[in-house]
């Protein structure tokens, strides 16, 4: 399956800015463009809808929605509902969410069990089930079904950044999503979970998708690339687990940067973001860095790959930059 491409977006722009941005993503040949369900910003289903309403070939999806926020049935509901308005073009990850200790989730129970209970009721329902849901931690009655047809199969990807996780998605989901990392080595662990969870649930591994969505910071300009990348880490490492242990970042080193950028002092956190989380959780630097940096990933296992915030220190341009200089050389890639 040749590589492909996404763009990954938070809902922190102004609601104004999402169509625009979404054709210009659309006209540079992305091939899917995923909204970040993120506790903190705008939620996915109304930018999604708006969307919808104003591409026409570009596959769309919220990365990822948690059961932790709002029951599968109505993620489902919204899912499917958005499939047939945009003429069947979504694509849907359910994980654990990363902001989940905001809500006060810090030691989850079972959070494998959880998710498949999830991911298998979403399922359900879009499948048009009818049979009685049991689970541990979500149960619906026979009478629980949507009052209108789903026209297709929707692709349900399971986000998660660890390998226990990753096994279990290997035996119901067609894939992976592992945000915010850019490691072939993480990659490939994940990768093999998925495998070994596939082959042992007695599944085809031909076309599985693992999809890894790095963060971004992409300039002409490398220092500027890095400088803006090590504020966003800085707040972001201590959500990262266990992918920052899987580094070798250690816990002093996460805390140190994140104290300091939550004290007002960005300079002092910037500085104390160690080189290797840029290499780790980010595509950083010039076109020609990050060419090398996804071949990395493709090597390691990516299928897919997907660009997430904050792309650069100008993100208009970082856009600009990934779908003029990078995208096109992948392409020659694949025509060959």
């Amino acid at each position: 399956m040749p590589t492909r491409f996404s763009i990954m977006v938070t809902g922190a722009l102004p609601m104004k800015d999402y169509v625009p941005l979404a054709q210009q993503v659309e006209a540079y040949g992305f091939d899917q463009m995923h909204i970040a369900d993120d506790l903190v910003f705008r939620p996915a289903w109304p930018i999604l809808t708006m969307i919808a309403m104003n591409t026409s070939r570009l596959q769309l999806g919220p990365f990822i929605v948690t059961p932790q926020v709002a029951n599968p049935v109505y993620h489902a509901a919204n899912l499917a509902a958005l499939d047939e308005l945009s003429g069947g073009r979504m694509v849907c990850g359910v994980g654990r969410g990363g902001f989940n200790p905001l809500l006060g989730i810090t030691n989850p129970v079972k959070p494998v069990k959880m998710l498949k209970e999830a991911w298998l009721l979403m399922s359900r329902m879009l499948q048009g089930g009818r049979e009685p849901f049991d689970g541990e931690f979500f149960k619906a009655t026979a009478d629980l079904y949507f009052q209108f047809d789903v026209a297709r199969t929707i692709p349900l990807f399971i986000g998660t950044w660890g390998p226990q996780m990753a096994k279990m998605a290997g035996s119901i989901a067609p894939g992976i999503k592992i945000d915010c990392t850019a490691s072939p080595d993480h990659i490939a662990e994940l990768r093999r979970q998925f495998i070994a969870g596939a082959e042992a649930a007695g599944r085809d591994t031909g076309n599985i998708e693992i999809i890894a969505g790095p963060l971004a910071s992409i300039d002409e300009d490398r220092a500027a690339a890095e400088d803006n990348i090590r504020g966003m880490l800085a707040l972001l490492q201590p959500f990262l687990a266990p992918m920052t242990f899987a580094a070798g970042i250690t816990q002093e080193e996460i805390d140190a940067s994140y104290n300091a950028f939550t004290a007002g002092e960005v300079e002092k956190a910037k500085a104390l973001v160690t080189d290797k989380a840029v290499k780790a959780f980010s595509l950083t630097g010039t076109p020609g860095d990050v060419i090398g940096q996804i071949e990395a990933m493709i090597a390691g296992g990516a299928d897919h790959i997907a660009f997430g915030p904050p792309l650069g220190p100008d993100p208009a341009g970082s856009l600009r930059l990934i779908g003029e200089k990078i995208l096109p050389h992948f392409r020659k890639l694949r025509d060959r």
